[in-house]
Formats: C-alpha cells, sequence, structure tokens
C-alpha cells in the first residue's frame, strides 16, 4: 500500500489527528510520508495506513438493506472518523439513492445526484430511518428488492474460497463489530441493527 497524495485528507480523519499535527503534515510531500524514517512522518504514515485499512474493510463488509425502494441503510461503527466518508462512497455507486449508516449514537447521510453528494448527519440510525420513512411515506408494498439484495449478497458466497483463518487475519474481530457482523459457525452473519434522522438544515433536491 502506498501513501496517496491527498494522504492530508486521509490523516485528518484518524481519531487521534489533531490540527497541530494536521498543520505539521501540510509541510510534507506523499514521498516524504512515503520513505521518510523520521518519528513523525512513520507516525503520520502508520494514522493514515490505520485510516486507509479500516476505509477499506468496512466498504468491503458493510451490508445495506433497504427501506422502500429509494432508501438503503447499514450498520456502522468505525473506530476513525470515516462514517461520511464510507456513506458517500456507497451513494455514488448508487446514485439517486440515499444511503444511511450509523449506529445507536450517530449516523450519516448522502445522496448522490447529478455527480454532487448531498450529506447530513444525525444523532442514531433508528431515528433518522424512522424520519425518513415518515417524509418519503415509504411503501411496503413496492417491488421486493430485499429479496433481490439477498439474491446478490447469496451470489458472492463461494463456499471453496471459505478461509477463516485469511477472514480473522485481515477483518479483526473490532471491525467485524464496526461494520456489524458476527461470525457464527464459519459465516458471517448480520446483526440487525437501525437508526437516525435527516434534519431540514441541508440542501436536499
Amino acid at each position: 500500500m502506498k501513501i496517496p497524495e491527498k494522504f492530508h485528507y486521509y490523516l485528518s480523519l484518524h481519531e487521534d489527528c489533531n490540527e497541530l499535527l494536521l498543520a505539521r503534515a501540510k509541510h510534507l510531500r506523499a514521498e516524504d510520508v512515503e520513505v521518510s524514517q523520521h518519528i513523525e512522518a512513520a507516525r503520520i504514515r502508520k494514522m493514515v495506513f490505520a485510516v486507509l485499512g479500516e476505509s477499506h474493510r468496512m466498504k468491503a463488509f458493510v451490508r445495506l438493506s433497504f427501506l422502500g425502494t429509494t432508501v438503503l441503510y447499514g450498520f456502522l461503527k468505525p473506530r476513525h472518523r470515516i462514517g461520511e466518508h464510507t456513506c458517500d462512497h456507497f451513494a455514488r455507486r448508487n446514485p439517486g439513492i440515499i444511503v444511511v449508516l450509523g449506529n445507536g449514537r450517530e449516523s450519516w447521510i448522502s445522496l448522490c445526484r447529478g455527480g454532487r453528494v448531498w450529506r447530513d448527519h444525525g444523532r442514531g440510525l433508528n431515528e433518522s430511518l424512522e424520519r425518513l420513512k415518515s417524509a418519503l411515506h415509504c411503501s411496503e408494498n413496492g417491488p421486493d428488492v430485499e429479496g433481490l439484495w439477498q439474491v446478490y449478497y447469496d451470489s458472492q458466497y463461494c463456499p471453496e474460497r471459505k478461509n477463516p483463518a485469511a477472514f480473522h487475519r485481515h477483518m479483526p474481530r473490532r471491525d467485524q463489530e464496526a461494520a456489524g457482523l458476527r461470525l457464527v459457525q464459519s459465516q458471517i452473519l448480520l446483526i440487525a441493527s437501525f437508526a437516525t434522522p435527516l434534519r431540514p438544515d441541508r440542501s436536499w433536491p
């Protein structure tokens, strides 16, 4: 893994990053952080890799479900400040669909339309979903999108590739919990969770 050119952005998402460290890092180039043996550069490199690693794992393992036909939601409780970043990722992959990620304490909401992303930050996943459901009047009688997604997830499962040792090595228990996963009899199952509201202080088309 190489240090990206915009490593300052990923550094800012680390739980231990502060304004002083970020200000010092702005005087460094990605190449400097990549090869330098200086203590601070090595620390920055480690922090950036930690954020990139967690972001990669959350994008791979967060499981999304449909609320009606216009909202996708999933459980996310990251260690670093990657909630909005991860939510934007799923929103860009699903343009025109409102994406809500969160847990019992906070949630992130993103909508990508016309190449632009609208964002909001709520107090909890359940509250956000309830407010969205009320605002959008989500119908339970539409197409079985949940069933369609289940077919997709099932199609990605390949017993021949099952390797619990490798999974635990690359997806530690803390990250399993952050993505709303738990391991039961060597299979990954979703821990059902809901949560948080859309506030009218942001511009939504």
